[in-house]
């Protein structure tokens, strides 16, 4: 963290005790505005990592549906790619 320092006119205006006490006033602050932010930054990304989490979720599901779906309609081609191969073998050996 840099040092704050009160520039030299403004140190003379306010004199010694003045500049001691602005600089840990701004010191102060930092360290309050910086626990306010990282607090806030904690709270932002825990509600994001729960939106994500559930995002996800849906997702998945979604995907376990559709992957059942795709299983059922290969069942039903290959069924009818069986049934066509039959009937095709069936008329090439019928009656003579």
């Amino acid at each position: 963290m840099q040092t704050l320092v009160v520039p030299g006119p403004l140190r003379t205006k306010l004199g010694e005790p003045a500049s001691e006490g602005l600089t840990d006033m701004f010191t102060l602050y930092h360290q309050i505005a910086s626990e306010r932010f990282e607090r806030h930054l904690i709270q932002e990304i825990a509600g994001l990592r729960l939106e994500m989490h559930q995002g996800f979720a849906a997702i998945r599901q979604e995907m376990a549906a559709s992957h059942i779906m795709w299983l059922r309609w290969s069942f039903l081609f290959w069924i009818g790619q069986v049934a066509a191969m039959i009937g095709i073998l069936a008329y090439m050996n019928g009656p003579r």
